[in-house]
């Protein structure tokens, strides 16, 4: 026995308003798998309709928690807990009261009232409070007892005042009155109290700390009931009072040892009844199990070897040193390695060597009698004997041996058919309890995402999707549901992760014959190159301009400067190459001091007169910075990045607004200011990015491009909340992509051409 419970109620004769508590009593089933429901309430209604709520409460209650299916199987399902199954109940509760209270009419003080429904399974405490009742934990420490006020956090509680403020009365709407549940286990030889509001202010903490350690529940309770009855006040008093019976004392445990022989007594009693009732009851002709173990027990016995009786040795103490007038002197044990020799705490050694061999022997007869079974000699003079045997029989006798035979046969036959059937049957049953979870969690899914809670949405579909594991889908039958259910949490997935699956991009450019590696858009026009040639594409159009850029060899990473965009920068091995956007002409800027072996990820040019290189080496975990000198290019250089910043795992990087963001093929985003990072939290992805390698700075969003995986992913800019995902499996080979912030749409380079796509931010 875990605990014990005690409620309190003392309602004051003048209250108008309806007060009560409601403490479950269910059968010794229900309460071993699932514990005892509490409810304490404080209505301000009508008395009438006080009680109509309160009673609702409680069959909605009981009828959704006790009633889960799952119950029975959160033995069986991993990660499925009894907290789970009182949520859903507290969340269909909710949804029943609401409906009930629009039906009935019923209005209600919402800050005058206040209810409080719990669980109390084993040490394990699960409930939800709504209004102004107390949740008091008294345990032990240091030798004395503390008392401490179990509540809500500093945030829940603002927004409870404001919900207060802006509604003084409810009149039957969607009000989500149990929003959250807190769960704990009770500490070893401790107490929780659930209270009314008013209970804690006439009884000081001492008080109730000395009446609840010092006194059983019960009787606690109505030493508290009698305290407060002095009291000349209207005010209505609640309580619930919960003791952990782990750790008990030795009275009580006493106490507790012969509540549980005689309840032991009563079950061997009723054990006893139910057994004779059963062999009254029994139908003809079927095999009683117990007897026939019983016989081969008493069969096995009977071929065991006799041997005498042993002697037992029982130990009396000698008389001589006993004597009425010399009582005995128990001692007192000083260490747990001492005790005085007449103490009655030494307790008489146990040697196996100097024990009679009773058990060699007995384990040395069953060897012998299974010896003999397995001995083919006996078997095979078995054989003889009931072939002798048969041959004495007359026809007769032999036709009924022979029914007799196929009476057995088709009598096991069908016990083997029956169990057969029966785990057929209890593996549809599993099936079935699986699938009605399952769908339990998907509606969840849609009724957090209805109210745009996605962390309760995300819970809800881990939850299915470890229960669709599980699920068996060797059936032909079975593999329509499994289909039906995957395929619901996949778009269930797909809204959580806000991911748009773009089936058919538009080509706006073929690009046959073109081997570009890389494009950048500027002003409704594409530039690409392949390296060596810049080409001027016109979007939707088949024509391109071409312009040769005499001693490049490998132009990659085009950027251009957010205050200057009459020119387009690449980078060309060491160089870079500043392309006119007027004129379309080009010139090369030296990058000296540069390390060919720091593998340089990604560059951007910024500040007045593009005076600044900026460029990310993750080899040497830094971003240099360059300034640039007209005689010879970016020469001076300086480590830019102050703070200790793994940069290893770093793919691009992109300067805007003073700023700058750092990509990790993770699809993170960092970002930096003055060398040091800023506190700035961007969504984490799902699906979760390998291989993220493009990133681009707008003026609202921010846009991240993995290749491998075709997902192109836009964050908010002010606080990198995550927007929209877009998926784009039919791209072949993507290798760049370029985004229209003004006109919203997107760009990608892949085999064949370019491809448009629209985005809805």
């Amino acid at each position: 026995m875990y605990n014990k419970i005690a409620p309190i109620i003392l309602n004051a004769g003048k209250n108008a308003s309806f007060s009560d508590v409601f403490v479950a009593q269910p059968d010794s089933l229900k309460e071993n798998l699932a514990g005892k429901i509490f409810i304490l309430a404080e209505i301000s209604a009508k008395k009438n309709e006080g009680r109509l709520i309160f009673d609702f409460l409680i069959e909605a209650l009981e009828n959704y928690y006790y009633n889960d299916e799952k119950i029975l199987l959160k033995d069986k399902i991993e990660g499925l807990r009894l907290e789970n199954i009182f949520e859903a109940a507290i969340a269909r509760v909710n949804k029943d009261l609401n409906e009930f209270l629009i039906a009935e009419k019923i209005r209600i003080n919402v800050p005058s009232t206040s209810i409080t429904i719990g669980v109390i399974f084993e040490n394990k405490l699960y409930f939800s409070c709504f209004g102004k009742n107390r949740a008091l934990l008294i345990y032990r420490r240091n030798e004395q007892y503390e008392i401490i006020n179990v509540e809500t956090s500093a945030s829940e509680v603002r927004e409870n005042k404001q919900q207060e403020e802006d509604m003084e009365y409810a009149v039957a709407k969607e009000v989500n009155i149990f929003s959250s549940v807190i769960s704990g286990e009770i500490p070893i030889n401790s107490y929780f109290f659930f209270t009314s509001e008013a209970l804690p202010e006439y009884l000081s903490n001492k008080e109730l700390i000395t009446i609840i350690t010092k006194l059983p529940p019960i009787v606690a309770a109505e030493q508290i009931k009698n305290s407060l009855e002095k009291i000349n006040t209207y005010v209505p008093f609640l309580g619930v009072l919960i003791k952990n019976t782990i750790g008990l004392n030795i009275s009580e445990s006493r106490e507790e040892f012969e509540e549980t022989l005689t309840t032991h007594s009563t079950i061997s009693t009723l054990n006893h009844t139910e057994q004779k009732t059963e062999r009254i009851l029994a139908p003809a002709g079927v095999i009683n199990l117990a007897k026939i173990f019983k016989k081969g027990r008493d069969v096995f016995g009977n071929l065991a070897i006799k041997r005498p009786p042993s002697v037992k040795r029982s130990f009396k103490p000698e008389e001589d040193k006993i004597t009425s007038s010399s009582p005995i002197d128990l001692g007192r044990v000083r260490s747990l390695n001492m005790a005085r020799s007449d103490s009655f705490l030494v307790k008489e050694k146990i040697f196996f060597k100097k024990k009679p061999g009773e058990f060699l022997n007995k384990l040395r007869n069953v060897g012998l009698v299974f010896g003999q079974i397995l001995n083919p000699r006996n078997w095979l003079a078995l054989i003889l004997k009931l072939k002798d045997w048969f041959k004495t029989l007359n026809t007769k006798n032999t036709l009924l041996f022979g029914v007799l035979i196929i009476v057995v046969v088709v009598f096991f036959g069908s016990i083997i058919f029956t169990n057969i059937n029966h785990k057929k049957q209890t593996a549809q049953n599993l099936f079935e309890s699986t699938v009605a979870s399952i769908e339990d969690q998907e509606n969840a899914v849609d009724a957090h995402l209805l109210y745009n809670d996605e962390d309760g949405a995300r819970a809800a579909l881990v939850s299915a999707q470890s229960l669709i594991n599980s699920l068996a889908h060797e059936k032909a039958s079975q593999k329509i549901i499994y289909d039906r259910l995957n395929t619901k949490l996949s778009e269930q997935s797909a809204k959580i992760q806000k991911l748009v699956l773009v089936a058919n991009p538009e080509k706006t450019n073929d690009l046959t014959g073109l081997n570009l590696n890389n494009i950048y858009l500027i002003a409704g026009n594409i530039y690409g190159s392949d390296g060596k040639t810049i080409f001027n594409l016109t979007v939707g159009s088949a024509s391109s301009t071409r312009f040769d850029i005499a001693g490049a060899t490998n132009l990659s990473k085009p950027t251009q400067n957010p205050n200057d965009k009459n020119y387009l920068y690449y980078l060309n091995d060491n160089q870079i190459v500043k392309f006119d956007l007027k004129k379309k002409t080009a010139g090369f800027i030296n990058i000296n001091n540069s390390d060919q072996t720091a593998n340089l990820s990604s560059f951007k040019i910024y500040g007045s007169n593009s005076k600044n290189l900026y460029s990310l080496t993750k080899n040497n975990n830094q971003i240099y910075k360059y300034s640039l000198n007209t005689a010879t290019g970016f020469s001076t250089k300086s480590n830019w990045l102050t703070d200790n910043i793994d940069l290893s795992q770093s793919t691009d990087l992109f300067v805007a607004d003073g700023d700058i963001y750092l990509l990790k093929n993770s699809g993170e985003v960092l970002k930096l200011y003055a060398g040091k990072r800023v506190n700035y939290t961007a969504s984490a992805l799902a699906p979760v990015m390998n291989s993220a390698s493009k990133l681009y700075v707008g003026v609202k969003y921010i846009y991240l491009f993995d290749l491998n995986s075709k997902r192109l992913a836009v964050l908010n800019k002010t606080d990198g909340h995550l927007l929209n995902q877009y998926q784009i499996d039919s791209l072949n080979n993507p290798r760049d992509f370029a985004v229209n912030e003004d006109a919203k749409q997107a760009f990608f380079l892949a085999d064949g051409g370019i491809y448009r796509i629209n985005l809805n931010q």
